[in-house]
């Protein structure tokens, strides 16, 4: 096994990683990390953090046998193998069969579970590991639990180390299963440890499955018809059983138009402070080859499943068109939103986007973002802020490696007002920004403050747009401090 550590020198100047949302270059030896698992086609499903920082990937190998076998590898926090994990850093089930990786968890004790479907058949296989790469044999049978008619669609560890599993029973019935920790089924959730709960309508594709501070399920999904998709959030008590108080009769659907025929969809969920769901996603076509057309969307609801009237028009924000799916969605602590996924071309590949928006759903500008050419699959936000994006190189420029990236992630502490009033752009800027009064007020004063407390100028918004000219500043970090927050400015 071996680590390539990839410059991308000539996309992004080398100033722009020290900035908000630029790739963090104390990351590897470079700002990307590719790994290749003993010169194999290796495919990444899952990335996890422990406590101590390391990072845990998962995912599936095919070695020269033309077998595929699932794998963790682990990273210290500075990008380079960990290789005191496993063998020299990679862990290999060998069994023939045991296919995949795609679920990844780390609970309190720092127990690393990895599970997913056996040969893409109905058993599904959960898989406990201590911290050194060694099963946990005090879990199941020596570290390894088979469930036949396991056809599960989605999979949450709680924080007690137990773990939920749900599938459809049928078109219109589903089924919550609980395991303790040590991968006994509890016969005291449910029915002998199934909850089975009935709705209505129409079968949809299960995306993820959530638990919010007081252990209430959200189990999301979505539907795509021939011009449209359904996104559909369901919420199911603590017991396991659907919350017919929720949305109607323990649903919340929302028809996002997909603007042409032959459309898909992607969905992901997450909770804002105040018990508040989101959901981000995009649902789109390709009217033809390297012809994507897809609608980002933001749908916030209430925790009663009814849509937030405060958020965009009526709980929906439609973003720009563009060719941007959205696949994952994670809200900070400071309630600012970030979005992760690919710019698509509707042929062989696709392009790895993340963006930062304000609470109201409105971009944040101060965020740099990246564009680069890999298949992303899931990104993290690590405790000490930093976003970490795990994914594939594609198989046109040669056989698929594992592949890492990190950005930095540095807004502000303070949360963010719900409703975003301002909006500035460009920022980074070379020196003229551009203020935007989302909510119209006829006056509202401003001050510029440099990183050392001093005020180098002040003024009054009183049009909808303003213009800020800092062209004869120097490069670096300001801050404008305004009725209703700070807001930070980067003159390159």
């Amino acid at each position: 096994m071996k680590t390539l550590l990839l410059f991308l020198a000539g996309i992004f100047s080398i100033v722009t990683f020290s900035q908000d949302g630029g790739l963090d270059t104390s990351f590897g030896d470079g700002e990307i990390v590719i790994t290749d698992l003993n010169n194999s086609q290796d495919l990444v499903f899952n990335v996890a953090e422990q406590a101590d920082q390391k990072i845990i990937v998962s995912g599936v190998t095919m070695q020269s046998n033309q077998n595929y076998y699932p794998y963790l590898v682990r990273f210290m926090p500075d990008g380079t193998l960990d290789t005191a994990f496993g063998l020299n850093g990679l862990v290999l089930k060998n069994d023939v069969g045991f296919y995949d990786f795609s679920y990844l968890f780390i609970d309190d004790s720092q127990r690393i579970i990895a599970a997913g479907p056996k040969n893409q058949s109905s058993t599904f296989v959960i898989a406990k590991y201590l911290d050194s790469g060694n099963l946990d044999t005090t879990f199941a049978d020596n570290g390894i639990k088979t469930i036949p008619d396991g056809n599960y669609v989605a999979m949450n560890l709680m924080d007690d180390g137990s773990f939920l599993l749900l599938k459809f029973s049928a078109n219109n019935t589903i089924t919550l299963n609980h395991y303790l920790s040590n991968g006994v089924l509890d016969l005291n959730f449910g029915n002998n440890g199934a909850a089975i709960s009935t709705f209505s309508g129409d079968s949809f594709q299960g995306v993820e499955i959530k638990t919010d501070a007081d252990n209430n399920i959200y189990f999301l999904g979505k539907r795509d018809n021939n011009a449209n998709s359904d996104i559909i959030l369901m919420k199911f008590n603590a017991d396991g059983y659907l919350d017919n108080n929720f949305g109607t009769n323990g649903m919340a659907i929302k028809n996002i138009d997909a603007l042409n025929p032959m459309n898909f969809s992607t969905a992901s969920l997450d909770f804002t402070n105040d018990n508040k769901i989101l959901i981000a996603g995009s649902c789109g076509a390709c009217i033809d080859l390297f012809e994507p057309v897809m609608q980002p969307y933001f749908i916030r609801y209430q925790n009663d499943g009814q849509p937030d009237s405060s958020f965009g028009n009526n709980g929906t924000v439609l973003l720009p068109i563009s060719s941007f799916s959205i696949t994952q969605v994670i809200i900070q602590e400071n309630q600012r939103i970030l979005v992760a996924g690919k710019l698509l071309d509707c042929f062989e590949g696709s392009i790895y986007k993340i963006e930062r928006y304000f609470p109201g759903g409105t971009s944040d500008y101060s965020f740099l973002g990246a564009s680069l050419e890999f298949d992303n699959y899931k990104t993290i936000l690590q405790e000490e802020g930093n976003i970490v994006s795990a994914g594939n190189t594609y198989w046109y420029n040669g056989v698929e490696d594992v592949i890492l990236v990190r950005h930095n992630n540095n807004p502000l502490s303070l949360p963010e007002f719900e409703n975003q009033d301002i909006s500035i752009f460009p920022n980074p800027s070379t020196g003229i920004f551009t203020v935007e009064k989302i909510n119209f007020a006829e006056k509202q004063t401003y001050q510029i403050i440099d990183i050392t407390g001093k005020i180098i100028e002040s003024g009054e918004f009183s049009d909808l747009q303003s213009k800020i000219d800092l062209s004869n500043a120097q490069s670096g970090l300001y801050f404008m401090t305004t009725s209703i927050g700070t807001f930070r400015l980067i003159k390159n």
